[in-house]
This record gives structure tokens, sequence and C-alpha cells, in this order.
């Protein structure tokens, strides 16, 4: 009995350090481009904002995520572009200040 518990249980701490991942978050911010999130400006209304994100990013600027105070960086671009200057909830891994996202959502006003 004893020669199968040692193998069950480490079968079983593998699979939940696997199912839980510390990095992972779930955020609620704003899709904004790294120029302007790095001056900390606000911009307003919210059709300026978004108008300025995406000239921002077409002229090279990235897309960032701005939580707070907090500014990440995004390593798939492409998949937050669509969502430029707007409010957004986000899933994905961090990694120092840069975030992987995983799923991205508007939020509602």
């Amino acid at each position: 009995m004893k020669k199968y518990l040692l193998p069950f249980v480490l079968v079983l701490a593998i699979s939940v350090s696997f199912a839980f991942r510390p990095d992972e978050v779930h955020l609620k911010g704003v899709i904004e481009d790294s120029t302007c999130a790095a001056s900390k400006t606000q911009m307003t209304p919210a059709d300026s904002r978004v108008a300025c994100v995406k000239k921002c990013l077409k002229n090279g600027a990235s897309a960032v995520l701005v939580v707070g105070d907090k500014v990440y960086k995004i390593a798939n671009q492409k998949a937050v572009v669509k969502f430029a200057g707007q409010d957004v909830s986000v899933d994905g891994t961090v990694t120092g200040d840069t975030i992987q996202v995983t799923k991205i959502a508007a939020e509602k006003s």
C-alpha cells in the first residue's frame, strides 16, 4: 500500500502545481499607447482618447495596458489593437512588467 501512496501523492502535487498559476491575472484597465501612457496624460472625452491612441499606434507606438498607476507592456500586440483607447477586462500571464494576453473584452460603460 505504501509503495502506491508516494507516486499518487507526487502526481497529485504536480497536477495541482500546474493547475494553480500564480502569475495568471485578471485585470481591468485601459488599452493606451506607450507614448501617452508614459506622460500620464488622461484624454477626455472617450472618443478623443480612442482616436489619439489609434493614431499613436499607427505611428509606431506600442499598445500598453494601464491599470491605475501601473503600465503593463503587452507581449502580443495584435490581440489588443482593436481595443485601442477602450476600458477592458484582461486575463493573461504577467512576467515582470509585461503581460501575455490570453483573453480580452471591452468593459461596458
